[in-house]
C-alpha cells in the first residue's frame, strides 16, 4: 500500500511539472483516469513513473 501511495504522489508531483501531462490528464474522462492510476501499480522506479508521465500524452487510451 505504501509503494502504490508513494507512486500516486508522485505521479501528482510530476503532472504539476508537466503541463501538457497534466492536461491530457484533466481532459480524459473518469474511466481513463482510472486506467491511468491503476497503471501505477506497475512501475518500479522514479524514472520509470517520470517516462509514464512524459509520455502520457501520446499515450492511447
Amino acid at each position: 500500500m505504501d509503494v502504490n501511495m508513494n507512486a500516486a504522489v508522485t505521479f501528482g508531483e510530476l503532472l504539476q511539472k508537466n503541463p501538457q501531462a497534466s492536461a491530457f490528464y484533466d481532459r480524459c474522462t473518469p474511466d481513463q483516469r482510472q486506467a491511468i492510476l491503476l497503471q501505477l501499480g506497475q512501475m518500479t522506479s522514479q524514472s520509470q513513473l517520470r517516462a509514464f508521465v512524459d509520455n502520457l500524452p501520446s499515450a492511447a487510451l
